[in-house]
């Protein structure tokens, strides 16, 4: 979902109280007449960025009872991987490492994967799944869907994203196979340490 500009400060000022704890989970959320007010919008924009918020997993709606704030989820991490073991093997660093994983087979099953998990914060692709295209197709439509979304990409042949030189969608981060265990984790820390927070990539996501 896009929001607008007053839609979005709302959803800014919600989301920081949760994340920082002053709204802890449990918390029940004024009703909407009383918060749209004290966040300075209207009852349209409070309701659009309640439902982001509701996607991201951060608030639900109990029907008779209200909305209350959900835990937050911690990122998880997207691998798509065609290869079973290679896929075995980055899941079970990326899970040493304490984050839980997705893992796919192929970009199809990869994005909807992250159509149907906000909490996703790093995607770590393969590109031959089995040819090049299909990777490079995938990484296309994650920078146009989810721009947000940090993607590393994981190969053997780091020359199959020379179509992509030069353009916005090529990826900053790429690791070489053999994957070195250390180099995933420092990965892992550059891309998701710093964030401290999950989901932002819904925010700007666009339509296909």
């Amino acid at each position: 979902m896009r929001l607008g500009p007053q839609a979005r400060c709302a959803y800014q000022q919600l989301h920081q109280r949760i994340t920082a704890g002053l709204l802890p989970p449990g918390t029940k959320l004024p009703p909407q007449a009383d918060l749209a007010p004290a966040l300075g919008v209207s009852l349209l924009t409070l309701r659009q960025a309640l439902v982001q918020l509701e996607q991201e997993g951060l608030i639900a709606s109990e029907h008779g009872r209200g909305t209350f704030v959900r835990a937050p989820a911690p990122p998880t991490v997207l691998i798509l991987e065609d290869d079973a073991v290679q896929r075995t093997l980055l899941s079970a660093h990326v899970e040493a490492a304490g984050y839980p994983v997705i893992a796919a087979s192929g970009p199809q099953e990869g994005l909807e994967a992250l159509e149907q998990t906000p909490s996703i914060a790093l995607a770590l692709s393969d590109l031959r799944m089995p040819a090049a295209a299909d990777g490079l197709g995938f990484i296309r439509t994650v920078h146009q869907r989810w721009p947000a979304l940090p993607l590393v990409v994981v190969t053997a042949y780091p020359d199959d994203l020379t179509p992509l030189q030069g353009r916005p969608e090529h990826p900053v981060l790429i690791l070489t196979k053999p994957v070195v265990a250390s180099q995933l984790a420092q990965v892992l820390r550059l891309t998701l340490d710093p964030l401290g927070r999950h989901g932002d990539r819904h925010s700007t996501s666009r339509s296909p």
